[in-house]
């Protein structure tokens, strides 16, 4: 009934883990085992636990003895293998993962009869000798399968298509459903993620020992070229990279490949790559659309940077202005405040600016928010306000405290459920940016460093059109109606 109801209630989809390497020696086979079972000798010299004996499991041979099992089937089937050397491929690896919020819902013998009822539904079933452990040794639960790669029945080799990875997807999705785990599902099964870098286990592994490998090695060489602003297109980013960090690099049509020329295989060939295998972001197209968007950036600063300008130049004649109001000033204000309005606006916003720790060459400030709270701040009006608010203070407060409980956490909800629960907007965007702020739980010291970001007020711009967009629709579909009304 399980999964006669996932088409009613809509597919849900968990996490399955392949993009594990391939075990294509006898070697690298039974160190998998081993790892997986946590027998390996710096595992067991480092105390480290992976498994319990309750908690892994084989189906189709010994526990136990699963690479000798593994390796008895493919002899039985004429499959041809090596010890040492990586010829074919002898085991495929893969995981499931829960999410650590589904912790307290979740123990690790649920976790074994998951693992279990996947096992047998997408390997065992289908004729492939499969090993599965939970691990116990991280703060999220896992589970970790090592399956043959030779049908025990007919010596077929195991397919691990799209196909197959989405209908893993889909059934471990359903299991979590069923169990109640609400945070290890989800409701898409793969956004694709251009701007995502991949990595590959051994580069995992070369990471968590501080080493870095040829192909980070040639990732960091071009970011520097992709954001040096003398580099405006794809040959200013070949040429960046041969000049400075003598990088090999290949350009046929769409395809762009890589290599080092003082980086040597054995055979004393030049280490390389293509740019596809590094992430979609170093492909040809990848680096051009980088190149746009930094170049879009690029105008929009500069169009900040004018708007400042024009606003400082409104005040080229504050000092004269200053000395005629200065009598004035002094009897509203204490003497105090006086001695601190004795500088320039432009020292006083430099000031703020320290204050607030907004540097001149971080080209991802949004300065014309920061120049209006400055602004703000001269003129008095943030005092004002102040005051204002310490008057209705205790008229609020019971309002506030009620707020508070039945307030939503609007950073767990995505941009269509706010938009939907949020009021109608006003005109006054900089007083919506300091609403989205608060509701989105930016604390004074986070906000010291991403107040002025512009990635948060890109953030704001996106909910507040989208807002925009939902009342104006609101309103239309009224008006329809109140029409219809009227001609009836």
């Amino acid at each position: 009934m399980g999964r006669e109801r996932s088409w009613i209630m809509g597919e849900v989809y968990g996490n399955v883990n392949v993009n594990y390497s391939y075990c294509k020696s006898v070697a690298q086979l039974k160190s998998a085992d081993d790892y997986i079972l946590g027998r390996r000798k710096e595992q067991i010299a480092d105390g480290v636990v992976k498994t319990q004996n309750h908690l892994y499991n084989a189906f189709g041979c010994n526990r136990d003895n699963f690479s000798n099992s593994l390796l008895m089937t493919r002899k039985m089937h004429d499959k041809k293998y090596s010890r040492y050397k990586q010829k074919e491929i002898l085991a495929q690896k893969l995981s499931l993962s829960f999410h650590p919020d589904d912790n307290g819902k979740l123990t690790y013998e649920d976790a074994y009869r998951i693992a279990e009822e996947f096992a047998r539904e997408f390997f065992w079933s289908k004729g492939y000798e499969v090993l599965f452990a939970v691990h116990t040794d991280t703060e999220h639960i896992h589970v970790h399968f090592l399956v043959s790669n030779c049908n025990l029945r007919d010596g077929k080799s195991f397919r691990r298509g799209p196909a197959e990875l989405k209908e893993m997807c889909r059934f471990f999705g359903e299991q979590c459903r069923e169990h109640g785990l609400t945070h290890s599902y989800r409701d898409t099964y793969y956004v694709k993620d251009k701007s995502r870098e991949k990595c590959s286990f051994a580069e995992y592994q070369m990471k968590k020992r501080e080493k870095l490998s040829f192909r980070e090695e040639m990732k960091i060489y071009l970011r520097i070229a992709m954001n040096c602003p003398e580099t405006k297109t794809l040959e200013d980013v070949i040429r960046y990279v041969k000049e400075h960090f003598l990088l090999d690099v290949r350009l046929r049509g769409n395809t762009i490949s890589y290599s080092l020329p003082y980086r040597r295989k054995k055979n004393g060939e030049p280490v390389s790559v293509r740019g596809k295998r590094l992430g979609e972001r170093f492909t040809a197209a990848g680096i051009k659309a980088y190149l746009e968007q930094k170049e879009k950036k690029r105008i929009e600063y500069q169009r900040i940077e004018a708007d400042i300008e024009q606003m400082k130049g409104s005040f080229h004649d504050y000092d004269e202005w200053e000395k005629e109001a200065e009598e004035t000033i002094r009897e509203d204000k204490p003497e105090n405040e006086n001695q601190e309005k004795d500088i320039s606006i432009y020292e006083g916003f430099d000031r703020f600016c320290e204050k607030e720790d907004i540097s001149e060459e971080d080209e991802d400030i949004f300065y014309g928010a920061a120049f209006e709270q400055f602004n703000r701040e001269w003129q008095g009006e943030a005092e004002a306000a102040d005051t204002v608010q310490c008057e209705n203070k205790e008229t609020k407060s019971v309002q506030r405290e009620n707020l508070k409980s039945i307030e939503p956490d609007y950073k767990k909800m995505s941009l269509q459920e706010r938009v939907k629960i949020l009021p109608e907007p006003t005109a006054d965007v900089m007083e919506e940016l300091r609403m989205y702020e608060k509701r989105m739980g930016y604390d004074k010291d986070t906000m010291r460093s991403m107040r002025y970001k512009m990635s948060v007020y890109d953030e704001f711009l996106e909910e507040y059109e989208a807002r925009k967009k939902l009342w104006g629709t609101e309103r239309v579909r009224n008006f329809e109606k109140r029409k219809d009304r009227g001609n009836r």
